[in-house]
């Protein structure tokens, strides 16, 4: 559980690649407000999680961005507020985003040549999965092809998520590995921003 009142963070990037970051960690954000941690993405200093229990990613970047304490931002709040940046300063030079949270707020401004733009909320102190160990029961390697179903839906999100990061269409979408028809699959997406790991439980036939 985040519940540090004192916690500070600080995430510092570009507003192009923020725009990139969240939008991909969005499409793993739940819409049930009575699960308030699930409906967090989660910045910390090594990675950024998201998970809906359905789906769930993990964004590794290949240079830091966050540094100080673990955050739970509600997700949509924050696509919200990274939608509007870029909106407002788009055309305004190449836009610098820094987001900081005292551990009970966090607030968003990004600067560009000639305009700011703030936006903020309250930090999510909920209880958070333990994502990583999801991720972990993933083997390195395939064992073989079993049938298997998935939910559409949920695919799509794993689809979307690398698209937004990557930027561009007709990039493979690389299954990394499955171990069976009811073990996670798990998807990697490498950019030049850092790399994204995402997984999707299977539906068996």
């Amino acid at each position: 559980m985040i519940d540090k009142d004192t916690a500070t963070s600080t995430t510092t990037a570009t507003l192009g690649d923020l725009v990139r970051i969240v939008g991909a960690m969005s499409q793993h954000v739940s819409t049930d407000t009575a699960r308030q941690s699930l409906c967090a993405i989660v910045i910390g200093a090594d990675q950024i999680t998201a998970t809906d229990s359905y789906t769930a990613a993990i964004f590794t970047p290949d240079t830091a961005i966050t540094a100080g304490d673990t955050v739970m931002i509600n997700g949509r709040e924050l696509l919200t507020a990274v939608n509007n940046a870029n909106k407002t300063l788009k055309r305004d030079g190449a836009p610098v985003v820094e987001i900081v949270s005292d551990g009970k707020r966090w607030v968003m401004t990004a600067t560009g040549a000639t305009a700011t733009t703030t936006a903020g909320g309250n930090v999510i102190k909920y209880a958070y999965p333990n994502v990583n160990a999801v991720f972990d029961q993933t083997a390195d390697t395939m064992n073989g092809w079993l049938p298997t179903g998935v939910n559409g839906d949920y695919l799509a999100r794993i689809t979307t998520a690398h698209d937004k990061l990557i930027g561009k269409a007709d990039t493979p979408l690389v299954i990394k590995s499955w171990q069976g028809n009811v073990k996670p699959i798990q998807f990697e997406t490498t950019t030049e921003l850092g790399t994204l790991r995402q997984i999707l439980m299977p539906v068996p036939p």
